[in-house]
C-alpha cells in the first residue's frame, strides 16, 4: 500500500496539539501514517484535483515516512464528443455541439490540466488518429484557432476543446464522417498543481486526526477544550471542511 499524503506527521501532530492534545504519535506512528494516507486519494476524487511538490518545497524536508506526491499525475480517458439534439445534419443525426466557434468543448475529469501526450480521435473507418502527430495544437491562448486546444480556468477546470470542422467530409456542407460522437476521442494527459497548499496540508492533517483519535484511542487531557473522542473528531472534521470550501 502506498504512503503517499498531502500533508506530513509534523501537520498531524501540530492538528492535535491544536485541539490541546499531546501531539504524541510515536507509538502509533503507523496508525498516522495510516490515517494521513486513506485521507489523500478520497480528497483528490472529491476536488478532482492533485497537489504536489516541487523540488526544494519544505514539505519535503519534514516528509519522513508519508510520500509527498513531487509531480503531476496522468489519466487515460474516454470521452464523447458533445452534441446537441437542436443540430441535425440531413435528418440523419446530431451534430457536434460547438462552442466559441467550431470548437466542441470537453470536460476532463480532473482540474489542473498540464499537458496532453496523446488524442486519439475516431476516424470514417473507425479507426483512430493521433491529434497531437497529425493536428496543431496546444495550451490556451497560443493554440488558440488550431486543431484543438485545452484551457485551464482560474478554478483549475480543465476542458477539451476541438475544431469540428476536421470531422467534415470533403467537399460535403456540415456532412459529418462519423454516424456516432460516443467514446469518439481517447485522451492521455497529465494534471496537477505545483505546490501542496497550507490549507490543503492541514485540511488533510485535521481529518487524519479524525480518524486517528478515533483508532487510537487518544487519551484527552482533564484540561482540553473538547473532552469526548466522538465530539473531538467532528470537530476535526468541520475544520478541515472550512479549509476547503475555497475549492469547492
Amino acid at each position: 500500500m502506498s504512503d503517499t499524503g498531502y500533508c506530513t506527521l509534523e501537520d498531524l501532530r501540530r492538528a492535535l496539539q491544536d485541539a490541546e492534545l499531546p501531539g504524541d504519535i510515536q507509538q502509533d506512528k503507523q496508525l498516522a501514517v495510516d490515517a494521513i494516507t486513506a485521507q489523500t486519494e478520497p480528497l483528490e476524487k472529491s476536488l478532482k484535483r492533485h497537489w504536489y511538490a516541487p523540488a526544494g518545497a519544505s514539505i519535503l524536508d519534514e516528509a519522513g515516512q508519508i510520500d509527498i506526491p513531487t509531480g503531476p499525475k496522468s489519466r487515460d480517458d474516454e470521452e464523447d464528443i458533445p452534441t446537441s439534439s437542436a443540430f441535425v445534419v440531413d435528418d440523419e443525426g446530431p451534430a457536434p455541439k460547438t462552442s466559441q466557434g467550431s470548437y466542441s468543448k470537453i470536460e476532463l475529469a480532473r482540474r489542473d490540466a498540464d499537458s496532453i501526450s496523446k488524442l486519439l480521435v475516431r476516424t470514417e473507418d473507425g479507426s483512430y488518429e493521433d491529434w497531437t502527430t497529425e493536428y496543431e495544437g496546444g495550451l490556451w491562448p497560443d493554440a488558440l484557432g488550431d486543431d484543438y486546444y485545452f484551457r485551464v480556468n482560474n478554478g483549475g477546470w480543465s476542458r477539451l476543446y476541438l475544431d469540428t470542422t476536421n470531422l467534415l467530409a470533403d467537399g460535403e456542407d456540415n456532412e459529418y464522417v462519423l454516424d456516432s460522437f460516443a467514446n469518439a476521442v481517447y485522451v492521455e494527459w497529465s494534471y496537477g498543481h505545483e505546490g501542496i497548499p497550507q490549507n490543503v496540508r492541514r485540511a488533510v492533517a485535521f481529518r487524519a486526526a479524525s480518524d486517528f483519535v478515533d483508532e487510537a484511542a487518544v487519551q484527552i487531557p482533564e484540561n482540553a477544550r473538547v473532552r469526548s473522542v466522538e465530539s473531538l473528531a467532528d470537530e476535526f472534521e468541520r475544520k478541515a471542511n472550512k479549509l476547503l470550501e475555497v475549492y469547492q
